[in-house]
């Protein structure tokens, strides 16, 4: 992305960013101070259609809300960036080896051109024409052995740039994908991998998703402070990671809901992946940090519902948000699946 703005311009739009992070509690990271500031300058009018959206329809933007957004409209230009880079880098990796194919070939000619030289070695008839051929096979083979060492050592080098390259290009990728508190793919992964499943047609039609939402989350921040408040999202990524099956994606969705996309499922199998880590959360221990206390009534509410070839990601979402919403009014802590009679359910 680019930012032309001059020394003055920028100052006024710092200047202009940091009420709203005070209007809205947001500390001023840079994550927040980069997505206010592209939202006063207006370089993506996306993001600020998308900050009134929620603003007019919340009153505020949460810290993963901001978070969200960050990635949704800024980091993603940069990560196809990095994308194209890595495919640039791909590319001169091929090319270096094709040329140390052609040196290789180089040197065979090279190795032929000696064989002629001792051959004529061979066929000398006085030591004074020996002399000269030996001092020029010498000197051939010197010059060739050198510039083949220097070669392969520059090629070595390069090539092991580029590998370091790659690796570090991965690494800031999956950084950019990942939350870092619970270390399961954020949302805007979650959208990602989401549509990727949903445009392949021999996959779709098996795709469910598993809406989370903790139960009576923001109770245990009020009652033990947010850094329990975290503890217990971490234990919940755990969790996810640790049972979800190999066909599974989690994802933290957002605040303290958190998603699951399974690929090849059946209602019964996708009812009893969501069954199975319920009753391993209702078992989970939380101990309070300079106290007796355990925190002993983790629950959370489960939402399933099954792509509909010809929808959008957004009608499976609302599904199983809707099955969510009645696992919540049926009293908590259980697994509701999405059926058409939750059409008006509250969303």
């Amino acid at each position: 992305m680019n930012y032309p703005e001059n020394l003055a311009t920028a100052a006024n739009y710092l200047k202009k960013s940091i009420p709203h992070m005070m209007q809205h509690q947001l500390p001023a990271n840079p994550v927040n101070y980069t997505l206010w500031y592209n939202y006063v300058a207006n370089h993506v009018p996306a993001l600020n259609n998308a900050v009134e959206n929620i603003v007019g329809n919340n009153g505020t933007l949460s810290i993963e809300q901001a978070q969200d957004l960050y990635f949704q409209y800024i980091i993603s230009e940069h990560l196809e960036d990095h994308q194209k880079t890595l495919e640039g880098i791909t590319e001169l990796a091929s090319e270096l080896a094709q040329h140390l194919s052609r040196s290789m070939n180089g040197g065979e000619v090279f190795s032929n051109t000696l064989t002629e030289n001792i051959d004529m070695l061979r066929e000398a008839k006085s030591i004074e024409e020996v002399g000269p051929l030996i001092e020029n096979v010498i000197a051939t083979s010197e010059t060739i052995r050198t510039a083949n060492q220097t070669f392969i050592s520059n090629m070595q080098t390069a090539n092991n740039e580029i590998s370091s390259l790659r690796t570090q290009l991965q690494q800031a990728e999956k950084s950019a994908f990942i939350d870092q508190l619970t270390q399961l793919y954020n949302r805007h992964a979650f959208d990602r991998q989401l549509d990727q499943l949903l445009q392949t047609d021999s996959v779709a039609e098996n795709v469910y998703l598993i809406l989370v939402d903790l139960d009576h989350f923001k109770s245990f921040n009020d009652d033990y402070g947010h850094v329990i408040g975290d503890r217990v999202l971490q234990r919940m990524g755990e969790l996810i990671q640790d049972h979800s099956p190999d066909n599974a994606i989690g994802a933290r969705y957002g605040g303290e809901e958190f998603a699951i996309i399974i690929s090849n499922s059946t209602t019964e199998y996708a009812h009893d992946v969501a069954e199975s880590l319920r009753l391993k959360l209702q078992q989970l221990r939380v101990k309070i940090k300079n106290s007796d206390k355990v925190l002993n009534n983790i629950t959370a509410s489960f939402g399933i519902a099954r792509y509909q070839i010809g929808e959008g990601a957004e009608n499976l979402i609302d599904r199983a948000d809707k099955a969510l919403y009645s696992a919540k009014d049926g009293g908590r802590n259980q697994v509701a699946i999405y059926h058409p009679d939750m059409m008006n359910a509250k969303a």
